[in-house]
């Protein structure tokens, strides 16, 4: 006699991501404060802006300095520093944005 599992995986991925969830922030902190550490202080805004938010059951590493897009991925006149990009690949598979030049 065979069995038979059915997986749901709406269900599945939910269940998933709230067993993660403490992990994962986790790991943002870590990656929030490898980037702290990375950034560049003219004014310190760009490194005190890098933080962790939660959003229901997602999580991210952000940073809230008003110029921090132009610091972190460049301009054509501003090398970029992407100290947020660079902690977040150490951490796992990333597929944003690429900073220029890289």
């Amino acid at each position: 006699m065979a069995n038979r599992i059915t997986v749901y995986g709406d269900r599945a991925r939910r269940e998933a991501r709230a067993l993660s969830f403490d992990g994962r922030v986790e790991i943002a902190r870590k990656a929030a404060a490898d980037a702290r550490s990375a950034a560049p202080v003219y004014t310190g805004e760009y490194r005190d802006g890098i933080d962790v938010e939660v959003q229901g059951d997602r999580v991210f590493v952000v940073d809230n300095d008003d110029e921090s897009i132009f610091k972190e991925y460049g301009t054509s006149d501003t090398p970029a520093h992407a100290s947020v990009t660079d902690a977040a690949r150490q951490y796992g598979r990333y597929s944003g944005w690429q900073p220029r030049g890289g």
